[in-house]
């Protein structure tokens, strides 16, 4: 079993009794999704260099931060900078864009955090995924990182199993999920992320689906009253936003950013030049009560 595996569990179990220190009710949060400059691997668009994170409490990372994340150790540096990346308060769902050149030991460094874990935010659970680590093609997985596969499933389930006091699950993910429950209906289209393969192999094991196995801990998650929500940042290309609810009440969330692209040279499968969106969530730990909004990136820019 991954030795995180473990150190997962206690965290888990010691986060869920320790006192409050927060003064301030609200948590105002930023979700970036994808939010690469397609004309320098090494950088994230400039728009989203020029936001002011002081404004914001926590700041989440959708994944394929930058084009080519690892290809240098200077761009970890200089998005140590721009996210707060050591920080308690900085959480990276790690894309395919992220790991592309490998390196990944270099992200751990950076962020103190693993690739998959969770984090008790006083008042709700967050639950970061490394959903690299699934398969989304249609021949049988790769017999590969096999052990942290089964052990981030082992980490859905007791999180799922042992989550009480929450207001909310949070689960923070790039690719897409739970395929099947994303109707193909105005404003929520089922190819809204930039992949959608049903099913999802979560294991090495070949017969392995995510969304027949882990949907129902979801749902009896939700049936405590305990609101799940899922949030992913692999959007951007054919939809800049994404909000749909499955029948059972989980919410999916999702936005992305893409116009840094040179409009002279658009791949097929880009097919919106909409404006970018950004996901603007608001905790409040008083009420125990989640908001959020998709703003436009261009209006929290400064001195607009």
């Amino acid at each position: 079993m991954n030795r995180y595996f473990f150190f997962f569990m206690l965290i888990l179990t010691a986060a869920f009794v320790l006192p409050s220190c927060e003064q301030d009710a609200s948590q105002h949060i930023i979700f970036l999704g994808h939010p690469y400059n397609w004309r320098v691997g090494e950088r994230v668009d400039p728009r989203v260099e020029a936001l002011d994170f002081s404004k914001y409490d926590q700041i989440w990372l959708g994944g394929d931060v930058c084009g080519q994340t690892t290809k240098s150790p200077a761009t970890l540096d200089y998005l140590g900078r721009l996210f707060r990346l050591g920080s308690n308060q900085t959480h990276w769902a790690w894309g395919n864009h992220d790991v592309l050149y490998g390196n990944t030991d270099s992200i751990r460094a950076h962020t103190g955090k693993p690739d998959y874990y969770v984090s008790w935010q006083e008042g709700y659970c967050l639950l970061v995924l490394n959903t690299n680590l699934f398969w989304y093609y249609a021949s049988p997985p790769q017999q590969q990182d096999c052990e942290a596969k089964t052990a981030q499933i082992a980490l859905i389930k007791t999180v799922a199993d042992s989550i009480r006091k929450a207001s909310h699950l949070i689960v923070l993910h790039h690719h897409a999920l739970l395929n099947e429950y994303k109707t193909d209906t105005p404003g929520n289209p089922a190819d809204a992320f930039n992949g959608t393969t049903i099913p999802i192999r979560p294991t090495c094991d070949s017969t392995s689906d995510f969304t027949r196995t882990v949907y129902p801990w979801l749902t009896a998650v939700q049936q405590r009253g305990i609101q799940v929500v899922l949030i992913g940042g692999d959007l951007g290309m054919r939809t800049k936003t994404f909000a749909q609810q499955t029948p059972e009440g989980i919410w999916m969330l999702g936005s992305g950013i893409n116009n840094s692209l040179d409009p002279r040279y658009v791949p097929e499968y880009v097919t919106t030049f909409a404006p970018d969106q950004v996901l603007i969530l608001n905790y409040n730990r008083d009420k125990r009560r989640l908001d959020w909004a998709f703003e436009p990136l261009s209006d929290l820019l400064p001195n607009r």
